[in-house]
């Protein structure tokens, strides 16, 4: 067991936080079986080549790169080239140890118990962890179709843009839905880029697509009415998520625990013309995830400080009531994914 609660410290470690749990420790023992973990515990967040980590274990490389190369298959460990030679890592929590493992596909009863023990580490202690995080990990960028030449539109704050500064992409299915299974919306909307959209094709979790291609995906996404989120940088693209607040694991920080702030907001808000309004619903009942709109007699009622920008409501208002301003004082997102983790990891010091 000792190597489970090793695992488990190590992995805390990553700014992204595992705070501990027996329901965390029963998900590292269905990840890391036992003949592996002694590995995994080893290791850290940096790469490091296969020689180096059976160094570490005293056990032939060989062997040890049997055993991390079962690991990487399954989603648990990052695999890349070091120098030519086979690397690998530790994954954090998300994007990695929730999600690929179960891209990847495992069994059915293996599915069922993972989406219970990772339920119930979720509400027990993940989502406050995931929550405290400042700046949020994740931000909101707005339906494309929803936005308007009135505003000077800058490049990060558009999803198809930051896709284009991308080298490789590629599309998975939505690991949250998979496990939750509390809607019906698409499966096959979830992009993750460059070396992760690699790893993830490399070791069939995911397949690789053209710009193109996910561009379609944000559209589909749209139509559906998923929100995209994507990790909370200016510079660059490591994944975009097309999220429901149903079974979003960042999306119900807001909806299900009243993390108001847990996502960052995009740097637009809807505005309502209540002149044109006529009361039919389709914002409040079948668009807005956060519900910052209801419906009060015949007019729709719009409650800004709830609304996260994902301009949802103004793509399918059918008398053109709703639309998408800029967001009075909004602050950039970091510029870098660097800058981001740090400011998360001085914030937790503090």
């Amino acid at each position: 067991m000792h190597h489970y609660h090793k695992l488990q410290q190590t992995l805390d470690t990553h700014p992204m936080g595992a705070p501990p749990s027996e329901e965390f420790l029963e998900i590292l023992k269905i990840l890391f079986p036992p003949g592996e973990v002694e590995l995994a515990a080893l290791m850290d967040f940096k790469l490091r080549t296969a020689g180096e980590i059976a160094r570490r274990a005293g056990m032939p490389e060989k062997e040890a790169l049997q055993k991390l190369e079962a690991m990487a298959d399954r989603g648990s460990v990052l695999a890349k080239k070091l120098d030519g030679q086979p690397a690998y890592a530790l994954l954090p929590n998300y994007p990695g140890l929730f999600e690929y493992p179960i891209i990847k596909g495992v069994d059915g009863e293996t599915l069922k118990r993972l989406a219970k023990l990772w339920h119930a580490y979720y509400m027990r202690a993940m989502a406050a962890e995931l929550a405290s995080a400042s700046p949020p990990w994740t931000r909101v960028f707005p339906a494309e179709e929803a936005l308007t030449e009135e505003y000077e539109i800058l490049p990060f704050e558009v999803a198809s843009k930051m896709m284009e500064r991308t080298k490789a992409i590629a599309l998975a299915n939505c690991a949250c839905r998979i496990s939750a299974g509390n809607c019906d919306k698409p499966l096959d909307v979830c992009l993750a880029f460059d070396g992760a959209a690699s790893f993830l094709a490399e070791r069939e979790m995911a397949r690789l697509i053209s710009l193109q291609e996910a561009v379609e995906v944000l559209k589909r996404a749209e139509e559906a009415g998923l929100v995209h989120t994507g990790n909370n940088a200016a510079d660059k693209l490591l994944f975009l998520c097309n999220c429901c607040p149903c079974c979003c694991h960042f999306l119900r920080l807001i909806t299900e625990h009243n993390y108001t702030n847990a996502v960052a907001k995009s740097s637009y808000q809807a505005r309502l013309d209540g002149s044109l309004c006529t009361g039919c619903g389709i914002c409040a009942e079948e668009r807005c995830p956060v519900k910052a709109l209801n419906i009060e007699g015949d007019h729709a009622v719009f409650h800004p400080e709830k609304c996260i920008g994902c301009g949802l409501c103004v793509s399918t208002c059918p008398t053109g009531a709703l639309r998408l301003e800029k967001r009075a004082n909004h602050q950039p997102p970091p510029a870098t994914t660097g800058e981001l983790v740090a400011r998360i990891t001085a914030t937790k010091k503090l």
